[in-house]
């Protein structure tokens, strides 16, 4: 595939901090160190994610963060240490007041910079999440499945709520109760029992998958004679009954449990 990231305009996240300079390097490999695992953290693939140490015309040290895509390497981040230039320029006659303490010494801070491409870092968990067929999966039967498997901390929607079979108006009732309840805490859901065009399971777990969301539950008459619904996990696609109070605290600890992994 010949694709290459659109130049141009850019969202660009900054985040600098000080430091003096006996512990700059240290606090700059801290750093590349932490960020790098940060990006992994919620990767698929973590070793698509990789870095490089590089010095400048000015001989300033730091460090870029890469992604692999198909087509070659894009820069997602730039740590660097611009030393104490940056600020006697700004403040040229007031380097008194630039003064910080370093064990008995007075010394001006060094600067270090953090610098993130959020449209290459959103397109690199995008293409890390997107789960195409292979073609040996394409030639049969069975409809392959495409699946974008972004990470439970960074799908946007955790959860789809739809009707089953049952009376319509009595499991709508019960899908808002549900609704709110889960919003409440802090659980996003996809209010699919609002559609009102007839839709396949099939074609639904499709249009979830291709959103990303974790899980999709139905609600159906065996919600109203015993409170159980049907849960649906987008990674595994295995079904399970679950009583509906239950729901909110397997939800909670599922999200919770990703994002300490």
């Amino acid at each position: 595939m010949n694709m290459r990231a659109i130049q141009g305009e850019k969202t660009v996240s900054s985040l600098v901090w000080f430091s003096s300079a006996r512990t700059a390097g240290q606090w700059l490999d801290y750093w590349l160190r932490q960020r790098l695992q940060w990006w992994r953290k919620f990767a698929i693939a973590p070793s698509n994610f990789s870095s490089s140490d590089y010095e400048d015309a000015e001989g300033r040290k730091g460090s870029n963060l890469y992604y692999s895509f198909p087509w070659g390497k894009e820069l997602i981040e730039t740590l660097q240490n611009l030393g104490d230039n940056e600020l006697l320029q700004m403040y040229p006659e007031g380097r008194l007041k630039l003064l910080g303490r370093d064990g008995r010494k007075s010394v001006v801070p060094h600067i270090l910079s953090v610098s993130s491409n959020l449209d290459h870092g959103v397109l690199a968990y995008l293409w890390d999440s997107l789960q195409l067929p292979d073609n040996s999966l394409a030639r049969k039967k069975t409809l392959p499945r495409k699946v974008l498997k972004l990470h439970p901390c960074l799908t946007p929607i955790k959860l789809a709520l739809d009707v089953g079979k049952g009376p319509t108006m009595e499991l709508r009732q019960v899908c808002r109760g549900l609704f709110s309840e889960l919003l409440e805490n802090g659980i996003s859901v996809w209010p699919g029992y609002l559609e009102t065009m007839q839709t396949s399971l099939e074609q639904l777990y499709t249009k979830y998958d291709e959103m990303s969301i974790l899980f999709t539950i139905f609600v159906s008459d065996a919600t109203l004679e015993s409170g159980v619904v049907q849960l649906r996990s987008r990674d595994t696609t295995m079904k399970e009954m679950m009583h509906i109070s239950r729901l909110k605290d397997f939800l909670t600890k599922y999200i919770t449990a990703a994002a300490n992994l």
